[in-house]
């Protein structure tokens, strides 16, 4: 659909204007800010406050930060022997980010899995790595369990990092990411955007607002008493979709007590709702094995790249909601001792039609669909206790942490049989065509409870080299209760032992280099967020309890480098990670086989200021990945009962939807007229169709084809009206590229990525 021939506003689009409308009233009103800004005061290891901290008015936050939120990682991110990338809100608000999906294309190696058997998840699903990371997701260094869309509103930064990582607990090969939560601060401010969205396609423009205010309570009776809330509320299409949409609100309100004083005390609260009409994608245009099935994006596909083969009644529903609470003590010695509580609930219920195909005989006319549904509750409670001390023995300087962790996981989730969705044109979709709802076909209740204890140091043993280290112990047990299954009342129960050694050599003051190993385990029962638990245990050989414990180990070497008085932050690093005892389904008597994953690449990173105006903030990683399997594990494409049917040896292949190439990169330049200009690309190599890394069952390589390569250009423009108001224009996908970001197992249906999409946007600071 052309610009020329959109229907009328509707009545979200009127609201869109009339907020921009206000804005821009207020900015005409508003005098310039000529105060410079003050930031939170900081305060020392024994109580005391130091000076505030002014910077230059008009000055935007560094892309750089220089350290990560985590107690656990005790050192700053220059001598840290890991590959950690920090994106800070400055760098995905400008880019006009919702949704953490949008904020990890800022690192390289991240690709999204689009989901099957119903736990399609749209591009919540996501790999690190070419390892399915989706269940190591933190808040807070606390896991946060369910698959559903993660919107932003809230966050300070997202930190990933990459490897073999037992910071947190039990994890994966390719790493975690941890999301850090917007908490008070001293300072007052209201700072929010109001955006709309468009295309030239039938999706219907999307509509969003948020704000975020922080205000010192100078008269309340406890010295430092803030307060922040953060909200947010979203109504519209999705780009380049006809029908789907992607509704929501949150609201996120805190209270902090004792800012800038030896004890304090931050009670956090936060309620997200989602109510989405979700989208599966396009049918591919090939269906014979050995092609690439993702042809229809050569030929016809802008034509019908909008077209919807889902159903209106679809829907796809999330509700989360999660208290938190932390005290912190700074003792007379430098010691720190912090308690934090969180309890979170998620649900989330949908219901999808997926294209599966084209219905034999019609020439690529006529699309088959299946209808599949998703019904899950995750609830889980933790408390980590954490002591901090900096201290000496002897000649060597400590910089510890040292902590218990104890928490509880649940996942209550319902299984479905799927129905057919109906059959519909490829050319024109009949979205009101009859459908009928799946029908439950068992159930499935998961308890995980966990307890740890950690202790991880930085020891500097002079002024060119540090050891950083740490080791976590955690015992673990998980228990499955299913309806007449065999794993109905599983019980797994393991102490596993993760940790990571690097050392640093610091040739100058800005410049390091390290050597580093790090492993961590992943349990057999413990995938809450990865493939559908609620499956029966034939399709799950990493449930049954002769499974071994996974191990992931990794051994890195690096150097990062600070330009710029601290400016520009850069790394370089070569990484090998290997993961051991994979079960996979086989002609084996029990019938499963364990096999081992090789992952190896080089990663290069580069965020900060090149000059006072010059921003950059991007990466990019060549990997290598490799199948390490027996001779009984073979090409299972069908799915069938009996192992090795296929034929076609799996042994050394690369991992499904694992590209060999990925690139990020963001920069803006700021003149002093107020205006910024700037933008960025995308680019992710070709990948291998077929099952995921932590599937049971194995396809060939080249069997359903390949994942094309893409590369997708951004840019963004915006003028600051005064020091309150500032105008944005984001243009992303400027070419208009028609690229699929992932498909289905065997290549049946793709998702694609935006179309080119315009976002103007209204950025207020007062």
């Amino acid at each position: 659909m052309s610009l020329n021939n959109r229907p009328t506003p509707s009545a979200r689009e009127a609201l869109a204007l009339a907020t921009f409308l206000s804005i821009g009233q207020a900015a005409a009103q508003t005098a310039p800010a000529s105060e410079p800004v003050q930031k939170d005061e900081k305060k020392k290891t024994d109580g005391e406050v130091l000076p505030d901290l002014v910077v230059e008015a008009g000055r935007e936050p560094t892309y750089n930060p220089q350290n990560a939120s985590s107690e656990k990682l005790t050192a700053p991110l220059l001598d840290t022997p890991q590959t950690i990338t920090v994106i800070p809100k400055e760098v995905y608000t400008q880019q006009g980010a919702k949704t953490l999906t949008d904020v990890l294309k800022n690192t390289p190696g991240i690709s999204f899995n689009a989901g099957e058997n119903g736990f399609a998840t749209g591009l919540a699903n996501f790999s690190l790595r070419g390892v399915n990371t989706s269940g190591s997701i933190f808040i807070d260094g606390v896991r946060d369990s369910g698959n559903q869309m993660r919107d932003v509103f809230n966050l300070e930064q997202v930190e990933v990092v990459k490897g073999p990582s037992s910071d947190n607990g039990r994890g994966t090969a390719g790493g975690y990411v941890n999301l850090v939560s917007k908490t008070p601060q001293l300072e007052d401010f209201y700072t929010g955007s109001t955006s709309y969205s468009f295309d030239e396609y039938a999706s219907s423009g999307n509509f969003r607002t948020s704000f975020d205010l922080n205000q010192n309570l100078k008269d309340a009776p406890l010295p430092g008493t803030a307060v922040r809330l953060n909200a947010f509320f979203q109504e519209g299409g999705v780009a380049g979709r006809d029908w789907a949409e992607a509704n929501g609100w949150g609201v996120a309100p805190s209270l902090t007590i004792g800012l800038g004083t030896p004890t304090r005390f931050t009670l956090a609260y936060q309620h997200v709702e989602q109510n989405d009409i979700p989208d599966w994608g396009l049918p591919t245009g090939i269906s014979s094995p050995g092609s690439a099935r993702t042809g229809f994006i050569s030929e016809g596909s802008r034509s019908r790249r909008d077209h919807f083969y889902g159903l209106k009644s679809d829907y796809d529903d999330s509700q989360s909601d999660s208290l938190t609470a932390i005290f912190e003590h700074d003792f007379a010695n430098g010691m720190e001792l912090t308690n934090q509580t969180r309890i979170s609930q998620t649900s989330r219920q949908a219901e999808y039609t997926v294209p599966t195909g084209y219905l034999n005989g019609s020439n690529f006319e006529t699309v088959t669909t299946q209808t599949q549904a998703y019904d899950r509750e995750n609830i889980s409670f933790s408390n980590i206790t954490n002591l901090s001390y900096e201290f000496e023995t002897g000649s060597l300087k400590h910089t510890l942490s040292t902590g218990l962790e104890i928490s509880r996981e649940t996942s209550e989730a319902n299984r479905f049989g799927t129905t057919n969705g109906g059959n519909t044109s490829v050319s024109d979709p009949d979205p009101d065509r009859t459908g009928t709802s799946p029908t439950k076909t068992g159930d499935n209740d998961v308890t995980i409870d966990t307890v740890a204890i950690y202790a991880y140091d930085t020891v500097k043993l002079n002024d060119q080299w540090e050891l950083n280290g740490g080791v976590r112990v955690e015992r673990y047990r998980a228990e499955i209760e299913r309806d007449g299954d065999t794993l109905d009342g599983y019980p797994e129960t393991e102490t596993t032992v993760g940790g990571k050694l690097g050392l640093v050599y610091k040739p100058v003051e800005n410049g390091s280099i390290y050597t580093s190993a790090g492993v961590s385990a992943q349990p057999p029962g413990s995938y809450l967020s990865n493939p559908d638990i609620s499956r029966d245990s034939g399709d799950l050989p990493n449930n049954i309890a002769d499974a071994k414990v996974q191990h992931n180990i990794n051994y890195e070497i690096g150097t990062k480098w600070n330009f710029f008085n601290n400016r520009l932050s850069t790394s370089a690093a070569v990484f090998y990670t290997e993961r051991q005892d994979i079960p996979n389904t086989s002609a084996d008597p029990r019938g499963f086989s364990y096999s081992d994953q090789i992952i190896r690449g080089i990663e290069l990173g580069a965020a900060g200021e090149i000059t006072e105006n010059w921003s950059v903030f991007g990466g990019i990683l060549l990997m290598d990945s490799e199948r390490k399997n027996g001779s009984d594990i073979d090409n299972r494409p069908g799915g069938g009962t009996t192992p090795g049917t296929d034929g076609g040896a799996v042994d050394g292949d690369e991992l499904a939807y694992t590209p060999n190439y990925t690139a990020n990169l963001f920069t803006t330049y700021r003149f002093p007229v107020g205006l910024t200009i700037g933008g960025g690309l995308q680019y992710v190599g070709s990948s291998f169709v077929g099952r995921p890394d932590d599937a049971d069952r194995v396809i060939e390589n080249g069997h359903y084809g390949k994942l094309p390569s893409y590369l997708v250009f951004n840019a963004l423009a915006s003028y600051e009206i005064n020091k309150s108001v500032t105008l944005r224009f984001n243009v992303d996908n400027v070419f208009d590229e028609v690229y699929a970001v992932s498909s289905s197992w065997n290549g049946a249906r793709a998702v694609l990525g935006n179309p080119r999409t315009y976002t103007i946007s209204a950025d207020w600071k007062f």
